[in-house]
């Protein structure tokens, strides 16, 4: 669909141009015309002036069409573009590169547009990867539940405890869900206090305990000193049991993840300044490097199959930096041999 008609004088713009250049010629003909009257100018001038003003209209009338051809037509390639974008094709640009306003305007219609199309890009894979991690225990759940109805089960506790652990697990994606959701939004709320992160950490570590033992993975505390910060203890034990929880998951069995806490700052170990360091390392294969820059986006793994033993949903290190973003800090990748996450948080 074209919002502009082709032909340059067809066009609103080179109508509105051409009136705009007759406009300012009529006002210099009405200044010579009553300068004549008053004999400010000879005749032999007038008539000088009058050959000279009338093709400079008949030149000023094309220019301002030929002008207003260019712009027209970005123009019309900006209505287009919105025209596609709005029946859903989130790949259309604009094309138009111009220094002006015009070139500002389709350049922020192009941005907006590319953050729709990410913005897009995650709800599907937000939807595929719920959708995949629900698949999974709501066929075990129902399968249980027809065994139990049908009364082929000779063991129903056993059938229970599975079920329950279904339940769980859906439970678990639900909550990540709404800490997620929280996250995205800015409405993530903290509550700061003087925090142990030498005692977090080996709390975390009792926690992820049974997920190591079924691993075959130990779990060990490096700390020489006991570091304190300022921030919500409840999130932070959050960040280290998921970083923890991938760690473990991705770990070789009969291998061993570790947890190294340290602080940098000068002063007394408890004295605030400075910042703690806490590092993740496990022995298996690392990320793959075409992996690093995404580790930390929601909905993103690692591993090309997508079952519930290798995490959920894929939103447990976005979890985590979105936790530690809230406490000003930052999150990442080390190079290295194995694994390695390091936090660092302003203590």
């Amino acid at each position: 669909m074209r919002f502009l008609p082709s032909t340059p004088f067809a066009t609103r713009l080179g109508r509105r141009f051409v009136l705009a250049a007759l406009g300012v010629l009529a006002v210099a003909l009405a200044f010579i015309v009553v300068a004549a009257q008053a004999m400010f100018i000879s005749s032999y001038d007038l008539r000088l002036l009058m050959w000279v003003l009338l093709p400079a209209i008949g030149a000023a009338a094309i220019v301002a069409l030929f002008v207003a051809r260019p712009i027209a037509d970005d123009a019309n390639r900006i209505c287009e573009a919105a025209m596609r974008v709005a029946d859903g094709d989130l790949s259309a640009r604009t094309g138009v590169r111009r220094s002006d306003e015009l070139g500002e305007a389709a350049e922020m219609f192009d941005v907006m547009v590319d953050r729709l199309a990410a913005v897009e890009q995650e709800r599907s894979l937000m939807l595929s990867a719920i959708s995949h991690d629900l698949r999974t225990p709501l066929a075990a759940l129902r399968a249980a539940v027809e065994a139990l109805r049908d009364g082929v089960v000779d063991d129903s506790d056993r059938y229970l405890v599975g079920m329950e652990r279904q339940v769980r697990a859906l439970a678990a994606l639900v909550d990540d869900l709404q800490l997620h959701t929280r996250i995205a939004s800015g409405t993530l709320e903290l509550r700061p206090g003087r925090v142990d992160l030498t005692e977090l950490a080996d709390e975390s570590i009792e926690v992820v305990r049974p997920l190591a033992d079924h691993h075959r993975v130990d779990v060990l505390l490096e700390a020489d000193e006991r570091v304190w910060i300022t921030g919500d203890p409840t999130q932070l034990a959050r960040v280290i049991r998921n970083l923890l929880e991938n760690a473990i998951r991705h770990a070789p069995a009969d291998t061993v993840v570790l947890v190294q806490v340290s602080g940098q700052g000068v002063g007394e170990v408890s004295a605030l300044g400075g910042e703690a360091i806490v590092r993740v390392v496990d022995q298996g294969d690392g990320f793959p490097p075409e992996f690093v820059e995404r580790a930390f986006e929601a909905f993103t793994r690692g591993d090309a199959s997508r079952s519930t033993e290798s995490g959920t949903a894929g939103l447990g290190l976005a979890i985590a930096r979105g936790i530690v973003d809230a406490h000003r800090g930052t999150v990442g990748v080390v190079p290295g041999a194995g694994g390695i996450v390091e936090v660092r948080l302003p203590r």
